[in-house]
């Protein structure tokens, strides 16, 4: 009765994986109870050597997590899951992951944004030289193309330091992970 509630438990938090890979980790957990089971233990001892379902699920959330990051190529969608997964792992990562994460999407949001502005705001540079008094028309013209490129650059940066926060976090999350396995066995 204990097996079947524990490995249920398992089970239903670890809803968000895909059956096929929550099949497969769940016949680990199988066999562990069969082989000690006929080795002699009782099933509340293995459920006790295997640890809290609950934490058990949270482990194996956050490694398929970063798994499903490192196969997108480091999305930011994905980078985010991942670190809500380590996030639930305990009040040392809320700080030291959830925090610093937050701050650098506020940077890489402002940065996005100040090279969308940039780019849109050759438009006004352009209706300047055309119907205001500020420029004249050449003017507002190589005020709107400089005022293009350097929205364009800093989308390229933009881009290129996303790219960056993203493989930097995930080698963090793979770290962080392999540091909480260590500690719990």
């Amino acid at each position: 009765m204990i097996r079947d509630k524990y490995l249920q438990q398992l089970w239903d938090l670890l809803a968000p994986v895909p059956e096929p890979l929550r099949r497969e980790w769940m016949f680990d957990y199988e066999e562990h109870f069969r082989q000690a089971g006929q080795e002699g233990s009782t099933e509340e001892e293995i459920a006790q050597e295997l640890g809290d379902p609950r934490l058990i699920a949270k482990e194996m959330l956050l490694g398929y997590r970063v798994e499903q990051a490192v196969s997108k190529n480091g999305g930011i969608t994905h980078v985010s899951r991942a670190v809500f997964a380590a996030v639930s792992l305990g009040f040392f990562n809320l700080i030291f992951i959830l925090g610093p994460f937050i701050a650098l999407l506020g940077v890489l949001l402002a940065l996005w944004a100040s090279s969308v502005a940039i780019g849109l705001s050759s438009l006004v540079a352009i209706y300047e030289g055309v119907f205001g008094e500020a420029f004249t028309k050449v003017q507002g013209i190589y005020v709107a193309i400089t005022l293009i490129a350097v929205g364009m650059l800093l989308g390229a940066f933009s881009l290129w330091l996303t790219r960056v926060v993203s493989r930097v976090t995930l080698q963090y999350l793979k770290f962080n992970s392999r540091v909480i396995r260590v500690k719990i066995k």
